[in-house]
């Protein structure tokens, strides 16, 4: 509230009300009441622009690929409560869907099983170690809290293409890449950040930003998908049958 604003209350209220003290209390509920809508309306900045994904070629070298969604692009530099919403890498026909999901650290995810067939999720990942054990569509769904932040890769202890990927981060301010490799955040802070690509089979990439008021950040990576997923074992170390059968065919 403007100087000038505060003297206006001011001289009104002496003129209506009698009591000093009476004005004083109620210029300093005035106060204490617009201070917090102030900072709750600070302007915030946005950030655009698009991230480029190189693959391998099959005789070497690299090309863009035709597909370039599905990057996380993430700003860390400041942390955010995690959403009380649960969300869900479901089980289906055999797949994690989606297979690629950002979530804040704190953040609950749930597991349904939406297949006649067992699966076992489970992750032995340094950052989220877990074991849900076999369960069906008919049985409840079971639900991990995800803390640390990193990439924490799951796979179902029964079949071994099924891979997902869950990206704990410090705040909310993520976004996945469309088709063209497109990304917009929106209600950024002010303030200097880094900003973050990754997706599976490339290594991250960063660069500084800087997000003004009311403005909009715009930027352009690249990453390049060359990297080798390497082939796991079973949650006991022991590696996967060459052949799995479910009764539907094999897998």
């Amino acid at each position: 509230m403007k100087y000038t604003q505060v003297k206006f209350l001011i001289d009104y209220f002496r003129r209506v009300f009698s009591s000093p003290c009476l004005v004083t209390v109620i210029l300093t509920c005035i106060l204490l009441v617009s201070s917090p809508l102030h900072a709750a309306n600070q302007e915030t900045g946005s950030v655009t622009g698009d991230i480029a994904v190189f693959t391998q070629k099959f005789f070497g070298g690299l090309k863009k690929a035709e597909d370039m969604s599905r990057t996380v692009v993430y700003i860390t530099g400041f942390k955010t409560q995690a959403p009380a919403e649960i969300v869900d890498i479901k089980q289906d026909d055999k797949r994690f869907v989606p297979d690629l999901l950002p979530v804040v650290a704190g953040q609950q995810v749930r597991f349904p099983n939406q297949d006649k067939i067992y699966h076992n999720v489970f992750s032995i990942s340094s950052r989220a170690q877990f074991d849900l054990g076999q369960y069906k569509n008919i049985d409840p769904p079971k639900i991990v809290t995800f803390g640390d932040y990193g990439v924490v890769t799951v796979y179902c202890n029964i079949h071994p293409k099924m891979i997902a990927y869950v990206v704990v981060l410090e705040n909310s301010a993520f976004a996945l890449t469309d088709k063209g490799g497109g990304f917009r955040i929106n209600a950024l802070p002010p303030g200097t950040y880094t900003i973050n690509a990754w997706r599976p089979k490339a290594k991250r990439v960063s660069q500084q930003i800087i997000i003004q008021p009311g403005q909009n950040t715009e930027v352009h990576m690249e990453v390049k998908g060359i990297e080798k997923i390497k082939p796991h074992r079973r949650k006991d170390g022991s590696r996967y049958p060459s052949i799995v059968s479910d009764g539907k065919g094999d897998y």
